[in-house]
């Protein structure tokens, strides 16, 4: 059997054969190493943590700082600020109007007296009495206030002179319309009135004179026959007006 030359070359199974074997060791070897230098690392310390009052205790203090002390400029050339209160609104034209009129007189306030006398015939819607004139029970929805003849009688509220005219029982009689629900009523005047219808008029503005002129009432001494209207409704004028 002939011997193989050095040079020869081995068959190729048998060259990765040899060689893997070889290989296997080395990484044995080099797994072997690496665990025993982990193993000879130095241990950690374990690092103890001081307790926080010693901290605290330790801890440079630090002294108490000087009061600050700032000093103002002496000039008095430096201007004044003044704080001046807010100005209110002027009220609306119609809101000063209320402000400044004159209140108006309250419900039950009552209006000066046309003339000035007692009540000789009171006021009767209700019931009957009775009539000198006429000689019989009737009603009265006004009142008859006794005072001389020639007497100056005054509108008791300002309003609008209605009408003027001579009616056949009460005589010469004037209307005054005060407001959209509120009439009073003069008769039994002189034939001579100052006012006609339309005519604006205030309290106390004169509308004629006591005369003899109501033929229903002529038994009766000298009066002035005087009603009040409450939204076309007689109502007692003494309740609406100072009389007596």
């Amino acid at each position: 059997m002939e011997e193989m030359n050095e040079f020869e070359t081995k068959p190729r199974g048998t060259f990765w054969r040899d060689w893997g074997v070889y290989g296997a060791l080395a990484l044995c070897l080099a797994i072997i190493g690496a665990a025993v230098a982990l193993t000879s690392l130095p241990e950690k310390e374990e690092v103890q943590e001081a307790p926080l009052e010693n901290i605290v205790a330790q801890a440079p203090r630090q002294e108490a700082l000087p009061p600050l002390e700032l000093e103002l400029p002496k000039d008095t050339s430096l201007p004044v600020i003044r704080i001046l209160p807010t100005a209110t609104a002027e009220p609306a034209p119609s809101q000063a109007a209320e402000a400044t009129a004159a209140p108006a007189k309250s419900a039950g306030a009552k209006a000066q007296a046309p003339v000035s006398g007692k009540v000789i015939w009171g006021y009767a819607a209700d019931k009957l009495i009775y009539s000198k004139t006429l000689d019989q029970w009737t009603t009265h929805k006004a009142v008859d206030i006794g005072c001389p003849q020639g007497t100056a009688v005054k509108c008791v509220l300002g309003g609008t002179v209605e009408k003027v005219y001579t009616d056949d029982q009460l005589g010469v009689t004037v209307i005054v319309k005060h407001s959209s629900d509120r009439k009073t009523l003069y008769a039994n005047l002189n034939e001579s009135v100052p006012v006609r219808a339309g005519d604006k008029v205030n309290a106390g503005t004169v509308l004629g004179t006591v005369g003899r002129t109501a033929i229903s009432e002529c038994a009766q001494e000298s009066h002035l026959h005087f009603a009040f209207f409450v939204k076309g409704k007689a109502v007692d004028p003494t309740a609406k007006v100072k009389i007596g």
